[in-house]
């Protein structure tokens, strides 16, 4: 047989695949690449909830370790009792008259209107504080203190420190204290170090020229610590920035007091963190019956009987990560936050694929116990 015989013959034998065989390849390559895609699609899914929750649990764990530090010191004025012994205050312009009643402040952004009569009213706070969340303002002295050099020689002598570790400058408020008394003055000069004769320390003046009288209380020693004073505020406010989908980004704020040698004050307003959309607080009061209840700031019988706050902060993702949109009721101490269009609702989130959580806490204060 010929080569091209043999040719024609393989050429007659050989089949190729059917109509139905391919239809059936088709269908079967379809629904594997079906598959494929929808592992992809539910992966990458999954991948953004877990990277949204992850963010959130790190928006709310820094959240309340701010809050926490600083309410949990309300009132601290060093080993004294704020309860049996007040501070003698003789700085210009003070930022309190009894610290042990200003401790903690705490306010409802009931309306815009909410800080008149306040040092906030015509500030950024009162239109910046977002509506129907708490502002919670806290007075203590900083837990950053230094040492006298050794004991002061008379009461109206200056005050000097072995070193300026909290930063004191001129015009600052400090609290001089032991654990029998405590003064607050305003630093009448810039911090000196060393003196005529060589010895190193920093000197604190305190004259009346920023003061209403150039004398301490008494005549404290080594043993004595010096401290800034401090005044913060915490708000949820709106940060003026949206998401990639057009919604607002809210973030927790801290406004500093600047404490002024002034009848009006200046703060210096930071962010924090963003992502928090929400906060409220109730204060748990100590009454004479020695029972103690959480009730919203409006139905405090007396501040100065608070012992703890309940705080409860709703965190958001910024971004769209839920499969289907969040129709969730989140409860926060004294609010109902409900899905936008609840009938009857205070307070409302938008219906969205927002990733959502609620984080509460509650907060002893230690200068109260």
């Amino acid at each position: 047989m010929t080569p091209i015989h043999i040719i024609r013959r393989n050429i007659k034998s050989a089949k190729g695949l059917t109509l139905v065989e391919l239809m059936v390849a088709l269908a079967l390559s379809s629904v594997l690449i079906l598959g494929v895609i929808t592992v992809y699609f539910d992966a990458r899914s999954t991948d953004k909830i877990g990277n949204a929750l992850a963010r959130i649990q790190e928006t709310g764990r820094f959240s309340i370790d701010f809050l926490a530090k600083d309410i949990r010191m309300a009132g601290y004025q060093g080993c004294i009792d704020p309860e049996t012994l007040q501070v003698n205050i003789i700085a210009n312009n003070p930022p309190t008259t009894s610290l042990f009643q200003s401790a903690l402040r705490g306010f409802e952004v009931d309306d815009r209107n909410w800080a008149d009569g306040l040092e906030f009213d015509g500030t950024t706070i009162e239109t910046q504080a977002k509506l129907n969340t708490s502002v919670i303002s806290i007075q203590r002295a900083s837990t950053t203190d230094t040492e006298l050099t050794g004991n002061m020689r008379a009461n109206n002598a200056n005050v000097q420190i072995t070193t300026n570790s909290a930063g004191f400058q001129q015009g600052d408020v400090v609290i001089i204290a032991d654990c029998e008394n405590a003064d607050m003055f305003r630093i009448s000069s810039t911090p000196n170090e060393n003196d005529s004769n060589g010895n190193s320390h920093i000197t604190l003046a305190h004259a009346n020229n920023v003061n209403t009288d150039n004398k301490l209380s008494t005549l404290y020693d080594e043993s004595a610590n010096v401290m800034s004073f401090q005044s913060l505020t915490y708000y949820v406010g709106d940060t003026g920035r949206t998401n990639t989908q057009g919604d607002t980004i809210y973030a927790l704020y801290r406004q500093v007091d600047q404490l002024n040698n002034s009848t009006s004050r200046t703060f210096d307003i930071q962010e924090l963190v963003e992502g928090v959309d929400s906060m409220k607080v109730t204060y748990g009061e100590r009454l004479a019956t020695g029972n103690l209840r959480y009730v919203p700031v409006g139905d405090v019988t007396e501040m100065a009987n608070v012992e703890s706050i309940r705080l409860g902060l709703l965190i958001a993702s910024n971004d769209y990560a839920l499969p289907s949109p969040d129709n969730q009721t989140y409860e926060l101490p004294g609010l109902t936050i409900s899905p936008e269009g609840t009938a009857g609702a205070t307070e409302t989130h938008e219906i969205n694929t927002r990733v959502r959580r609620v984080f509460t806490s509650t907060i002893n204060l230690r200068n109260r116990q």
